[in-house]
Parts: structure tokens; sequence; C-alpha cells
């Protein structure tokens, strides 16, 4: 029987391939893919007659696949997070059915590509994709070897194209993936960057920091002449104390004489009382006296009356009545010498008289001021009790000063000291926050370093993609800017003043696609740009002169500019789709 054997070719022979697949629905690195694989037209035709083979088997096939990848842990806990085993379980049915139909087309290409973004978004790493995948062939090509043993040439075919496809799938799957893992990083990354670069804050704080100290040296010179203010204060309330002190046992001394005063004016009083009382009775006794006067008087009339009757009778007895006349003239004599010194008496008694009312009216007006003056002297001795009360508790309110005043030294000794503790906290804290800056500034170089390493991988990247990329870089090249200005790192001169060097100029002006170009943001693109390399460029000139308000005028225009720059980038990324 052995001469009807038809010889089996050898296993090196099924591993031509041709260098250009006849499948021409798909062009790209997906056709690449094609031809280093090998798959072609005849692939596809053996994968459709596996089909029919599969058909019987595929209801057992997928449930055996899923009762083996639920047993494990973490691919249960997946499935449980981000879909369901029936949902699942239909899905896989659809793949297997897309797959033995293998029609490879834009469509096929593109439901492979969303099988690798669903896994990298789920976080579902390749390796576990690929030993789940494995599993699956190993099953279709199980059952294929079990069915076609006896035509090994047949199954050989069969069984390879199943596999070429597979791993087909499996490339444009860990692809994606990969693709979509490294672009979720770079992103993630270029995110993280953005908003590093928005802890512009720094120079603001240093700057805040440099006006807290110059505060506080203030704050410490005037603490020092409050001090001394104050220490001037307390010496001069100790010695208004003391002053104030003395000064109450003046008062105490004055209103002891004022006191004694007060009795010695009223013992005069009651003396110039007594004087009055006196001199009263001396008028009254004037008045008797003229009224004796008067009676004098009139005996004296009487007498001269008499003695001119005598005379006059004395003449008329002649020589009989000589002596009787001698002795009536000598009468008459007596009563006018009488009358005489009545009058004067009358005169001097009047004018005692007059004298004594006098002194009456000096002694009533005199006790009049003498009653004004105790009046007086008692209301000043009031008075000079109620100075005495006040000059006290102007004492004790001065002592109080003064305590006060020690008080007030020693917290203002404590607030120079607190002040100089503030002090050094803030030299520490712009030490810390330079350091922080420098730290934060490295920390993004590091990850702009890492973020370029995803360049060198050979990633597709889509147009959107690359105005997101460009977004990073020219905010990237900002921060480069404002940390240049804190004497952090250094950027070239000419990506400084040229707008055309940086890499958003190398973006502008490359080799970019007809559609970009003739977006309208994009064409509207190149003026801001510009502004920002020119403010960019007046700003560290100007902070270099020390010119720190044109500098800082500068950096708000680099800002303004810097925005509207990347408005017209989001605008662009937002019509790419």
């Amino acid at each position: 029987m052995g001469i009807f054997l038809k010889k089996l070719k050898s296993w090196d022979q099924y591993m031509h391939y041709c260098d250009d697949t006849d499948i021409t629905e798909i062009g790209g690195r997906a056709r690449e893919k094609l031809n280093y694989l090998g798959v072609d037209q005849e692939t596809l035709q053996n994968v459709r007659e596996a089909a029919a083979i599969i058909e019987p088997y595929k209801e057992k096939m997928v449930q055996i696949f899923y009762e083996r990848l639920t047993s494990v842990e973490q691919f249960h806990k997946l499935i449980m997070r981000y879909s369901t085993l029936d949902r699942l379980y239909e899905t896989l049915k659809t793949y297997v059915e897309q797959f033995f139909q293998a029609e490879v087309d834009q469509t096929y290409v593109l439901t492979r590509i969303k099988i690798g973004k669903v896994h990298s978004r789920i976080n579902l790493t390749a390796d576990n994709f690929i030993a789940a995948h494995h599993f699956l062939i190993q099953s279709m090509c199980s059952i294929l070897m079990k069915h076609l043993h006896h035509t090994p040439d047949k199954m050989t075919k069969v069984v390879l194209a199943v596999q070429k496809l597979a791993a087909f799938d499996q490339q444009l799957i860990v692809e994606v993936y990969m693709e979509e893992t490294f672009r979720t990083f770079l992103f993630g990354m270029s995110d993280m960057l953005n908003e590093t670069t928005k802890i512009n804050e720094t120079k603001q704080l240093i700057e805040s920091m440099n006006r807290q100290m110059e505060e506080t040296d203030n704050v410490s010179a005037a603490t020092e002449e409050m001090s001394a203010s104050i220490q001037e204060v307390a010496q001069y309330a100790t010695k208004v104390a003391e002053g104030t002190d003395k000064a109450v046992q003046s008062v105490f001394t004055s209103k002891k004489v004022v006191d004694h005063a007060l009795g010695d004016i009223q013992m005069v009083g009651q003396v110039y009382e007594n004087v009055f009382e006196k001199v009263e009775l001396l008028d009254k006794e004037i008045h008797h006296t003229k009224d004796v006067i008067n009676v004098i008087r009139g005996i004296a009339d009487q007498i001269n009356l008499l003695a001119l009757n005598a005379s006059i009778e004395a003449a008329r007895a002649g020589e009989n009545g000589l002596g009787f006349a001698v002795v009536a003239s000598e009468i008459r004599e007596l009563s006018e010498h009488t009358k005489v010194q009545i009058s004067s008496i009358t005169s001097n008694m009047e004018a005692l008289q007059k004298v004594a009312n006098e002194v009456i009216q000096e002694i009533q007006q005199t006790g009049k001021i003498v009653k004004e003056s105790v009046g007086h002297a008692e209301l000043a001795g009031k008075e000079m009790m109620e100075i005495i009360e006040m000059m006290e508790t102007i004492n004790e309110s001065i002592t109080q000063i003064a305590s006060m005043s020690e008080e007030q030294s020693a917290t203002i000794n404590e607030i120079a000291n607190l002040n100089s503790t503030i002090r050094n906290h803030s030299e520490q804290s712009q030490e810390i926050a330079q350091k922080t800056a420098k730290l934060v500034f490295d920390l993004s170089e590091k990850m702009d370093h890492f973020r370029k390493n995803f360049f060198t991988i050979n990633i597709k990247f889509s147009s959107k993609d690359i105005v997101r990329i460009t977004k990073t870089d020219h905010l990237l090249w900002k921060w480069k800017v404002y940390n240049m200005l804190l004497g952090l790192g250094n950027i070239d001169e000419n990506e400084l003043t040229s707008h055309e060097t940086c890499r958003l100029g190398q973006w502008y002006y490359g080799n970019l696609p007809e559609g970009i170009r003739k977006i309208a943001a994009f064409k509207q693109l190149e003026k801001p740009h510009k502004e920002v390399h020119h403010s960019a460029r007046q700003a560290v000139e100007s902070f270099k002169r020390g010119e720190m308000k044109a500098g800082e005028n500068a950096l708000k225009q680099l800002e303004e500019a810097s925005n509207q720059v990347l408005e017209l980038l989001s605008n662009i990324e937002s019509q790419l789709g």
C-alpha cells in the first residue's frame, strides 16, 4: 500500500512567503505586517475552510476559554469591573465568527484596533492578552489537527493559516495596546508637565519673602524705637510720679497752712466782732455824753442868762451892786468859757462819733471781708483736698503707666524676638522656596526627558496628537524662560530670540499636511507666537538690567501672548477630530 502514499513536504517548504501580499484592501503598517507574516488570499481561503470544521465546536470552545479565563482571579476581576460574562461571551463569539470569515479589510483592522484600545483602557496587560489569545488559538489548532491529521499537507496549511492570521490579530491588537498605553503615559506625563508649568508662583513667593524680610527689618527698627520711647515714658512717668508725690506733700503742707490761716482769720473775725461791739458801745457812750453835754450846755445857757440878769440887776443897784456885778461878770465869763469848752467838746465828740461811725463801717466791711475770707479759705481747703485726691489718683495712674510701660517694654522685646524669629523663618522659607523651585524645575526636566523617550519608540501619532504634544512643548519652553529668570536652568539664545527655532516653530514651519495649514487658527498662530519670543527677550533683558517693573510688564505680555497661542492650538486640535 505504500506505493500509493503521497510524499510529504518538508517543513521548510511551508515557510516561504511572498514579499508583497495580494490583499489590496488595506495598506500602511497593517499591510507591512501581512507581508512579514506571509498572509495572502490563499491564507484567508484556508482560514475560511477551517471555519466549517470549527463551527460545531465553537460554543464549547468559547465556553472552555471562558472557564479558563475566569479561573484566573485577575481576569475575573477585570471582567466583573468592566463588563459581564454574557456580554464578553457574545463578544468572543463575534470575534471567532469574524476571524473565520477572514475578510481582511479596513473594517477588520479597525475592530482589532478597537480591541487594543479597550484592553489598554481596562489595563489588561499585553502578556495576559497574548496568553489568553494563545489559549484560544491552541483550542482551534487542536480541533483542526484532530480532523485533518489524515491529510497532513492540508492540516499544515490550515493550521499555519490560522496561526498566521491569529499572529496578525495579535500584532495589531498588541501594537495598538502598546501605542495606546504609551500614548496614555505620554499624555499623562504631558498633563503633569502642563500642570507643573502652572507653578509660576515661586518668583512671587521669593519676592514676597524678600518684602517680608524687609518688613521684619522695618518692624525691628520700629520696635527698637518704640522700646526706647516706652522706656523714656516709663522713666518720665517715674519722675512725674515722684514729682506728684512731692506735690501731694506740698499740697498737704499748704493745706495745713491754709487751715492754720483759716483759724487765724476766724480769730481775727472774732476780734473784729468784739471790737465792733466795743465801738458800738463807744458810739452809744458818745451819744450819751452828747446828751450830758447838751444838758450842760443848757445849764450854761441858763447860768449865762442868770448872770446877764444879775448884771442888769447889779447895774440897777449901782454901787451896791458892784460886787454882785463882778461876781455876775465872772459867772458869765465862766459860763461863756463853759460854752466854748462845751462847743469844743461837742466838736470833739462829733468828730469822735464820726470816727466811731467810720470805724464801725470799716469794722463791718472788714468783718464782711473776714467772713468772705473764711468762706474762701474753707473753699480753698476743700479744693486743696480735691487737688490732693486728684493728685493721688494721678500718682496712682502714673505709677500704673510706669508699670504698664515696663510690661509694654517687655512685650515689645518679646515682639522683637518673635520678629527676629519670623525673619529667620522667612530666610529659611525663602531658601526652601528656592530649593523647591529648583527641585520642581529639575523634576520637570527629568519628566520632559522621560517624555521625549516616547518619541524614539515606533509610535504612530495622529495630527491631533502632534498638536497636543506641541502645546506641552510650548508650555515647557515658557516654563524654562520663567525659571531662567529665577536663575534656574538656561535656554538656547536662538530659541529665546527666534520664533522659528523652538519646537513650536519647528513644527509650525515644518512639513505639515495641507489640511492643517488651511485652518484659520493655524494662520493666526504666527503673530502671537512671535510676540511670545519678543516679550521673553524683553523680560530677560529688563531683569538683567535690574528694571524689575519693565521685566514684570514683559512677563505679563508674554503670558497674554502665550494664552493666545494655547487657545489657537486648542482650536486647531478640536478641528482635527
